[in-house]
């Protein structure tokens, strides 16, 4: 499998589902849609919103939207790391 997400990313996802969300470490794979992981819509928007406290960004709908169905870990990597890059080459990012 080639990953186009890095596995920091993916790691921390996953042990903020294991920790805060009691989800089992052999539900969680990146090809495992984030509506396969037991957890309900609310609990799905926790999620979301701790993993964008964790990574200290904001993730647009525009580019992820969790009650899409279909998203799986390896997108909300993916988008975690393209708004990594983002926030990065921001001019505001720059001189702080």
């Amino acid at each position: 499998m080639s990953a186009s997400f890095s596995p920091p990313v993916f790691n921390s996802i996953a042990a903020i589902l294991v920790n805060s969300f009691a989800v089992p470490p052999d539900a969680i794979a990146p090809d495992t849609p984030l509506s396969e992981l037991g957890l309900d819509s609310l609990g799905l928007m926790e999620f979301v919103f701790a993993v964008e406290d964790a990574f200290h960004l904001r993730l647009p709908e525009d580019r992820l939207d969790p009650r899409e169905a279909g998203i799986t870990l390896q997108r909300l990597c993916e988008a975690i790391d393209a708004q990594i890059r983002c926030d990065v080459e921001s001019p505001a990012a720059v001189h702080a």
